[in-house]
């Protein structure tokens, strides 16, 4: 579904599908939203991928 594609929240879609609950949302498509925890290691992957380059460019910079 291409909006669970784009990103879309469990919310949105009920709401345009026009299910009486996120649950019948769930029960039904649930299998395409993204695995949550591959999406928690990627989001801190991203976070600490930039701290660390933040560092070695304040460290670049100071010498």
């Amino acid at each position: 579904m291409l909006l669970i594609a784009s990103g879309a929240d469990v919310k949105v879609v009920q709401a345009r599908l026009r299910h009486a609950s996120a649950k019948t949302t769930l029960d039904t498509y649930g299998h395409l939203w993204p695995d949550s925890d591959e999406s928690t290691r990627a989001a801190i992957d991203a976070v600490f991928t930039a701290r660390a380059e933040l560092r070695q460019n304040q460290h670049g910079t100071a010498r």
